[in-house]
């Protein structure tokens, strides 16, 4: 993974839209669960994910041997109240997944209710996100809708999930990570746990990584399985000669 470089406690889980860190956390985030119901209801008709989430999460668990799982919100497809269909999803799906991890939720925007619904299976931290730290270093985590708080934005590593990123490319899009360096800090956009979700092509947006001043068009994109691209600025005549 030549090009972009990380923090000996971060890794990318090559093939995967997770993170692992200090050796003990998987992190992952937007799983949008109950996603395929609402495009049901649209008349779009998708394969429910439940399978799909277990066997990778197991997967993940057999590559890092890691007891916790962080979910950087965006665990639910509805903003607000789910409905039946999807109150069930998310039931069947924690109840599987408490069994492979101890599980942290860090809210998002369509998170309501979730720390009700899933209290059983999962303890909570607020939408300012949370702090984990080894020795001196300190790894903030947030969903990424919401400004973090002070300790996250300070931290080290600064990790936000919500926007989704893309690249296009012959009409297809794949995940992917952006990365950068401010600073003395490292920056990590995550690509979505659901794939199937809509988000931002890379090549399109001209904005900063939320709640700070670092441009997206400096940073490192990185593919699911560890493949390089080079920074967004010098990647934007590339897609689009192959759009």
């Amino acid at each position: 993974m030549q090009g972009f470089s990380l923090p000996e406690y971060v890794r990318l889980i090559e093939g995967y839209p997770a993170l692992w860190l200090f050796d003990r956390y998987v992190v992952i985030g937007d799983l949008h669960i109950g996603y395929e119901v609402s495009a049901k209801d649209k008349g779009l008709h998708l394969p429910l994910q439940f399978n799909r989430y277990i066997s990778r999460l197991k997967e993940l668990k057999d590559i890092t041997e890691a007891q916790e799982l962080i979910i950087l919100g965006d665990v639910k497809d509805s903003v607000l109240m789910p409905s039946f269909d999807e109150l069930n999803e998310l039931l069947r799906v924690f109840e599987e997944i408490s069994k492979i991890f101890r599980i942290t939720i860090v809210q998002g925007n369509h998170d309501a209710y979730l720390d009700k619904i899933l209290q059983k299976y999962a303890s909570f931290s607020a939408a300012t996100g949370l702090v984990i730290s080894e020795k001196e270093a300190k790894v903030g985590l947030a969903h990424g809708h919401a400004r973090p708080s002070d300790e996250c934005l300070e931290a080290d590593v600064l990790v936000l999930a919500h926007m989704h990123f893309y690249i296009k490319y012959n009409n297809t899009k794949y995940p992917v990570w952006l990365i950068g360096r401010r600073g003395r800090q490292t920056l990590i956009l995550m690509p979505p746990f659901n794939d199937l979700l809509s988000g931002f092509y890379v090549e399109d947006v001209n904005a900063v990584v939320p709640f700070t001043d670092y441009p997206l068009y400096q940073m490192d994109v990185v593919t699911l399985d560890g493949y390089y691209l080079g920074k967004l600025k010098e990647l934007r005549g590339v897609f689009e000669e192959n759009d």
